[in-house]
C-alpha cells in the first residue's frame, strides 16, 4: 500500500515538473522573439488633418482626422524626412479627391481603401517601403450647418 502511494506521488511530481518545464521553455521562447518583432516596427502619429469637402464649388463640410501608422524603425532612422509628413499629405489628397462621393454613397469599404491608398502613396513618395499599416486614430465630419451653429 505504501509502495503504491509513493509511486503515485512520484508520478504526480514528474508530471507537474514536466508541465512546468514545458511552460517555462515556451514562455522563454515567446519573450525572446517578442523584442525582435517590436524593435522592427514603430508606431507613429500624424498631426490633425483638416480637409474641406467641396461640391459644385462650395464647401459643404470638413473632415478632421488623425492617423496612426506602423513604420519600419530602421528605415525611419535612415530617412532624412519623417514619414508622418508624407502620410498626412497623402491622407489630405486622398480625402480631398475621393471623400465627397464616398460620403454621399455611404460606402463601407471607403475607409479600408483610404488607409491602403495612403500607405501605398506615401511609400511611393518616400521611395522605400517604410509605412506598413495605416490606422485611423480619430475621424470627425463637420457639415456646413454644424460650422454655422458653432459661430
Amino acid at each position: 500500500m505504501i509502495r503504491s502511494i509513493i509511486v503515485a506521488l512520484v508520478t504526480c511530481l514528474a508530471t507537474i515538473g514536466g508541465v512546468y518545464g514545458a511552460m517555462t521553455m515556451k514562455a522563454g521562447a515567446k519573450a525572446a522573439a517578442a523584442p525582435e518583432a517590436q524593435s522592427k516596427l514603430q508606431m507613429m502619429k500624424t498631426r490633425m488633418v483638416s480637409v474641406p469637402l467641396l461640391a459644385n464649388g462650395e464647401v459643404f463640410g470638413y473632415v478632421v482626422t488623425r492617423l496612426n501608422f506602423l513604420a519600419d524603425a530602421d528605415l525611419v532612422k535612415l530617412s532624412s524626412v519623417a514619414p508622418d509628413v508624407f502620410v498626412a499629405d497623402e491622407a489630405f489628397r486622398q480625402i480631398y479627391e475621393n471623400a465627397p462621393e464616398d460620403m454621399k454613397n455611404g460606402r463601407k469599404q471607403a475607409i479600408k481603401e483610404l488607409t491602403a491608398d495612403v500607405a501605398a502613396a506615401a511609400n511611393k513618395r518616400i521611395g522605400r517601403d517604410v509605412v506598413k499599416d495605416v490606422m485611423i486614430d480619430s475621424w470627425t465630419y463637420l457639415s456646413k450647418q454644424d460650422m454655422m451653429k458653432k459661430q
